[in-house]
């Protein structure tokens, strides 16, 4: 059992990672762990009133349970990045890919629970103690956090929200970071308040108005997506027909996600692209074609919209960056 200042793992034998960490926490130091316990991915940070937990690119060879624990009446911000997560409060809760959650614990623990795949998810969580100055300075939260007599509820979903651009970019703002001792918590409290400017003005109540088909349908859309996005035949027709389903009912599926099926195709061949001319000497050109970007011009012109910096530039600053 291996345990930092607020997660609990169980079962770490069953994890199996062969990638260096690079997620958005990334420039935190590297937790200290047991010689049996070396192939844990994440990066946490705690303070006074927050606290930050990431964990990615670990692939599992078996289902991983983690407990979190805080006092009670927290806020919790868990936004997922990479297929689904299992999340217990009073029952079980599947968050998909590309949403963030927004739920309150009024008691001391609750469960997140990774399948046998691989997994990356940012938690931020939020001392109760902070809740009335949230409501006052955002309005919009009131009605989300309006309870009854009646209301005894030991976990309460406040609200989703999908992950759009604009909040990516918040989320990349953490990648420029650097970690230093006395500082580093400011820092993180400060960008806070950035993504809780975002979150709050947008975040919206559970929808209850889609139905399960479409929901399951979405959650094997984006798997396959996952699986083959390689592929230069990967394309709307080709999923819709590997699913069974017409065109129009997998369109409908993503329907008020963060992007259409053609544009999560090309959200991760650019994520994929990414990760490759950061860790790699590859030629940009040569990723770009690997990845079925047939022209140049257009990928860069689509890198540079979703990473707000060309494919060149991004290389660049990370050498530089590697250098100090």
């Amino acid at each position: 059992m291996l345990k930092t200042s607020f997660v609990e793992f169980s079962d770490v034998h069953a994890i199996y990672n062969s990638r260096p960490f690079d997620g958005y926490l990334a420039f935190l130091p590297e937790p200290a762990s047991s010689p049996l316990e070396t192939h844990l991915s994440y990066r946490y940070y705690s303070g006074k009133d927050f606290c930050w937990f990431e964990f990615k690119d670990t692939q599992l060879s078996a289902g991983l349970s983690m407990q979190v624990t805080a006092s009670q009446n927290y806020l919790w911000l868990l936004i997922n990045m990479r297929t689904g997560i299992s999340l217990t409060l009073d029952s079980s809760y599947l968050l998909p890919t590309d949403m963030l959650l927004c739920y309150q614990t009024l008691t001391d623990d609750h469960r997140i629970f990774l399948g046998d795949d691989s997994s990356w998810f940012l938690l931020l969580g939020i001392d109760g103690c902070m809740l009335q100055d949230l409501t006052t300075e955002y309005e919009q939260l009131k009605p989300l956090f309006a309870t009854t007599a009646k209301d005894d509820r030991l976990y309460r979903i406040i609200g989703t929200m999908g992950l759009h651009a604009k909040l990516k970019r918040i989320l990349d703002a953490l990648q420029q970071m650097e970690f230093r001792p006395f500082s580093t918590y400011y820092q993180l409290a400060n960008w806070n308040i950035r993504f809780f400017r975002y979150v709050f003005q947008e975040i919206e109540p559970p929808a209850v108005d889609r139905t399960d088909h479409e929901i399951e349908l979405y959650y094997k859309a984006m798997a396959y997506i996952r699986e083959n996005f390689y592929d230069d035949q990967t394309n709307i027709e080709a999923i819709a027909a590997a699913l069974y389903v017409s065109k129009r009912t997998l369109e409908r599926a993503f329907k008020d996600k963060p992007f259409s099926v053609t544009e999560q195709i090309i959200e991760f061949r650019l994520q994929e692209a990414r990760a490759c001319i950061r860790n790699s000497d590859t030629p940009i050109t040569t990723i770009a074609a690997s990845l079925n970007f047939a022209c140049p011009k257009n990928f860069k012109r689509l890198f540079t919209k979703r990473f707000m910096i060309s494919p060149l530039q991004y290389r660049e600053s990370m050498q530089l960056k590697r250098l100090f």
